[in-house]
């Protein structure tokens, strides 16, 4: 009789940089990664979606991470990248652009490895956190897209 092999459920997260801490988003989710377009400031607009971009045709929102988790904003600098992610409410599917500080890499997370984060115990707004998950000597934030793109989001919750 041969052992039995479990197989481990796990995804895709592309990892990125919000000031020292890391983030990870579905790769799912990720249509691409880009150098910061040219904005167009949108007047009276939530400082976390100050404005829209165009990418090759494609108008879209631009959510800044930083000012979305209640960070200062920041110019761009070298590493700044514009993940494009793919997002589909409710049958309507539409494009967002997400500015962070840097993005690293794609790693595979187990899912059963995700933990809730504990109360207090960050200084991201909960809500905005699917959980957290250790990798070697880091703790990796793994983001609600959801919630950050929630259209109603007018501050960090």
């Amino acid at each position: 009789m041969e052992p039995s092999s479990q197989t481990t459920a796990s995804h895709d997260y592309l990892t990125v940089a919000l000031d020292e801490d890391i983030f990870a988003l579905p790769v799912a989710s990720v249509h691409e990664v880009l150098d910061p377009p040219p904005m167009t400031l949108v007047p009276n607009a939530p400082a976390h979606t100050p404005g829209l971009v165009n990418v090759r045709g494609n108008v879209m929102p631009l959510l800044d991470l930083r000012t979305r988790f209640g960070m200062e904003p920041v110019a761009d600098g070298d590493t700044t990248r514009v993940i494009v992610t793919r997002m589909d409410r409710q049958g309507d599917a539409f494009l967002v652009g997400l500015r962070a500080d840097a993005v690293y890499e794609v790693v595979d997370i187990a899912l059963d490895s995700i933990r809730p984060a504990p109360p207090n115990s960050t200084r991201w707004p909960a809500a905005l956190m699917r959980g957290v998950v250790q990798r070697n000597d880091r703790y990796v934030i793994i983001l609600d897209l959801d919630e950050i793109t929630a259209i109603d989001a007018d501050r960090p919750q």
